[in-house]
């Protein structure tokens, strides 16, 4: 069934068929948000609520037997966070309503099949509805603030670790050429935590997006990353539309990722994703992007389902959420990310519906 946007699906079950489909009539003619599937039998509804995304249940009167709370049960048992709005008949009295909700019904309403009663009802499927999504939501936000706490972390360690090398180098050999790019990975540093502070706060979508160049961004990336004897090429100087920060970490994360799985003197390519341009697409609906592949040891099929997964690593000492963070990112512009076994072996890295910068 399903309803788009912001309409409510809802699962309708009463003892006949004919109550059922004069309710849910009265229902969607009353708000057009609601969309509801008739059923009079519970294990319809039951199979309804299994297979097909459904936002409420109504029970209209006694089901399975004389007050339908044992059905209400089930249903709680088997769909923790559905809201279930249980309308009883008249002649039920105050116990029987606080047996179903001790059984787990979100909220009642009483003769539902009477049509002077339908607005009471529509506001209390919507109440109801409107509440579990904002707990959905907040739940979702919340593992979103963890798994972004856990990113942070992270990001930081790769300038942090660049510039504790340059400065044990300066100490080392005397040479202040190093403290400039210790300097810089101290910068970017700084330059994290603004960033990630203001993704805290306005959510996944950066609010403004600059022209930036790949090869030179690439370039500054590539000193970031604790990268040992690695190669970096980069062949192209396309301009893309995005937020160069959130680019750069990006960028960083799969150059990280390339040379803990490909080893230290791996090469590390970035190009353009050249379109097939073929006669039946139109050139506007052909993938654009950029890649970023290496020569390592590769990627297996069954990894590539895997590896944005939070805390999913492979490498020893990983912590997992490099590329939940590249996948965090390319979404948060729009943008596809897809992994596969590269042209020279190693992994390849495809971000694709990336607009020009010009």
């Amino acid at each position: 069934m399903g309803a788009p946007g912001d309409g409510i699906a809802i699962v309708l079950v009463t003892k006949t068929p004919e109550r059922a489909a004069a309710i849910a009539t009265s229902l969607e003619r009353a708000d057009d948000r609601l969309v509801a599937e008739p059923t009079a039998d519970t294990d319809a509804a039951l199979r309804v609520l299994r297979d097909t995304p459904v936002d409420c249940l109504v029970t209209a009167g006694g089901l399975t037997d004389p007050t339908g709370v044992p059905f209400v049960e089930t249903v709680r048992d088997r769909h923790p966070e559905l809201p279930i709005v249980f309308c009883p008949d008249e002649a039920l009295d105050a116990a029987a309503v606080g047996d179903a909700f001790e059984a787990g019904a979100t909220d009642v309403a009483r003769s539902c099949g009477e049509s002077d009663r339908t607005p009471v009802l529509v506001r209390r499927i919507s109440n109801a509805v409107a509440s579990a999504r904002a707990v959905a939501e907040a739940e979702r936000q919340r593992r979103r603030l963890e798994a972004f706490t856990s990113g942070v972390s992270h990001d930081l360690r790769n300038p942090l670790t660049v510039a504790q090398g340059r400065i044990e180098l300066a100490r080392r050999e005397g040479d202040v050429g190093h403290v400039d790019d210790a300097a810089a990975a101290i910068d970017r540093t700084f330059e994290l935590i603004d960033d990630l502070l203001t993704l805290a706060k306005q959510g996944e979508r950066p609010r403004e997006l600059d022209s930036v160049e790949l090869s030179d961004l690439a370039e500054r990336c590539w000193a970031n990353v604790a990268t040992g004897d690695a190669t970096l090429v980069v062949d192209g100087d396309r301009r893309l539309l995005a937020h160069p920060s959130r680019l750069k970490q990006l960028l960083e994360n799969l150059f990280r990722n390339a040379v803990d799985h490909g080893g230290d003197d791996v090469t590390v390519f970035v190009g353009d994703v050249s379109p097939m341009y073929t006669t039946t697409r139109a050139e506007t609906d052909l993938p654009t992007g950029f890649f970023v592949e290496d020569d390592g040891r590769g990627i297996s099929q069954d990894e590539c389902e895997d590896v944005f997964d939070v805390g999913y690593t492979t490498a020893e000492g990983g912590t997992g959420f490099g590329l939940n963070i590249v996948r965090e990112v390319a979404n948060a512009h729009g943008w596809e990310v897809s992994v596969s076994e590269g042209t020279r072996g190693g992994a390849r890295f495809e971000i694709t519906g990336v607009e020009s910068g010009g």
